[in-house]
């Protein structure tokens, strides 16, 4: 959609319509960030600052902090000094990763009704778990924390943070997030993020995550599972059911076992040329999953919904391509300290973006999908700093 189709409304002050500053005091004071004494750079300019990084990812410091700043009142402006880059990487050192990570836990979560394209199926939610990895610069303290992928016996250039994330479908909103280490497998991420699941969601992931464990902890929060399995993972047929998918089983340690239902398929492509009509078959794709009745779990409607998982891929692609700048982009911080920050305020930054897009949506009557998030973004940059400095009923700002 173009520009023009964003709510008036919606165009001003994107930030402080998500994060308004008794919020933004609210996480300061829980995490304990609240400076001592006035300063130039307090706690609450310098959470607007970082979430603003995430939308002009291209540009310095002072660049970002001219960007909150040029829309004060004269005498605001008259009065203020420009601070230099260390002054600002100190403030953000002081302010620290808590409130950014109180914040995103504010806002995040899944926003959409019965009524949602794709956010429901069968009275289910339908919800995807998938992983990325982001470069961070290659200091020695980042290098230490985060480790290097190798290609071969060569480390590569950067370190890598991986982080794992758990989306609704239907809106693409963030539900909930974790990262840590590149050694640090998804696995292992994953179990942190099921405090997210429960009863009435259906939970879609990659064939990285089968395994028993993660399976049976995943199922006993209430949630039904639909994961992709890959092609040495092993499946004994115990029972074939009445349309062709059946019963098998997962294995764990002492004895212990669990019930599966396993669907298998693949997809045709017909290509119309000059020759005429050819088709192309695709690989064989596995799915298990614990919804095991056929007639309230339809074989060829699990197929299909399966597709739904590459939302948390086209997710990752926002971020990683319009929101950071592009795939070769890395994080700012040098320390491991204020990558936390950082990836924090990535996270809040894409959920407060997917409220303007679902809002968008809302009022022209689409789905999310139909939404540019581009131009979301570029509306998102037009609204920083036009109702700054925010006020609050609490301590001010400069």
């Amino acid at each position: 959609m173009v520009g023009d189709s964003f709510p008036e409304r919606v165009r001003m002050g994107l930030l402080t319509r998500t994060f308004p500053p008794e919020l933004v005091d609210f996480v300061i004071e829980e995490a304990g960030a609240r400076e001592e004494r006035t300063r130039g750079l307090p706690a609450r300019l310098m959470v607007y600052f970082t979430l603003t990084m995430w939308l002009f990812t291209s540009y310095g410091y002072g660049l970002v902090l001219r960007e909150l700043v040029e829309h004060w009142p004269l005498r605001n402006r008259e009065a203020w000094r420009p601070a230099l880059s260390g002054s600002l990487t100190s403030a953000r050192a002081r302010l620290g990763q808590a409130p950014l990570r109180l914040l995103f836990d504010r806002v995040a979560g899944a926003g959409g009704t019965a009524a949602t394209p794709g956010a429901f199926w069968r009275g289910l939610r339908l919800t995807s778990m998938d992983g990325t990895l982001f470069d961070v610069p290659a200091s020695e303290a980042n290098a230490a924390a985060y480790g290097r992928s190798a290609n071969g016996t060569r480390p590569g250039p950067f370190p890598q943070v991986r982080l794992l994330a758990l989306v609704e479908c239907g809106t693409k909103a963030m539900i909930g997030a974790v990262f840590d280490s590149f050694a640090v497998g998804e696995r292992t991420l994953a179990h942190r993020l099921l405090v997210h699941l429960h009863t009435g969601m259906l939970l879609m992931a990659d064939r990285g995550f089968p395994a028993f464990d993660l399976w049976q902890a995943a199922a006993g929060k209430g949630a039904q599972l639909l994961w992709r399995v890959s092609d040495s993972f092993t499946l004994p047929v115990d029972r074939v059911l009445s349309d062709g998918t059946y019963l098998s089983h997962l294995n764990g340690a002492r004895g212990k076992r669990t019930t599966v239902r396993v669907v298998e398929y693949t997809v045709v492509t017909a290509t119309l040329d000059a020759e005429g009509v050819s088709e192309e078959t695709s690989e064989l794709f596995t799915l298990i999953t614990t919804l095991l009745d056929p007639a309230a779990a339809p074989a060829r409607e699990l197929a299909e919904l399966y597709t739904a998982r590459w939302t948390s891929e086209t997710i990752f692609k926002h971020i990683k391509i319009e929101q950071r700048g592009g795939r070769t982009a890395t994080l700012r911080s040098m320390s491991p300290a204020m990558v936390e920050q950082e990836l924090w305020a990535m996270l809040c930054v894409y959920q407060a973006l997917h409220h303007l897009v679902a809002e968008t949506a809302h009022h022209a009557h689409l789905p999310v999908s139909h939404i540019s998030f581009k131009q979301t973004l570029a509306a998102a940059r037009r609204s920083v700093g036009a109702d700054f400095p925010p006020s609050a009923t609490g301590r001010q700002g400069p």
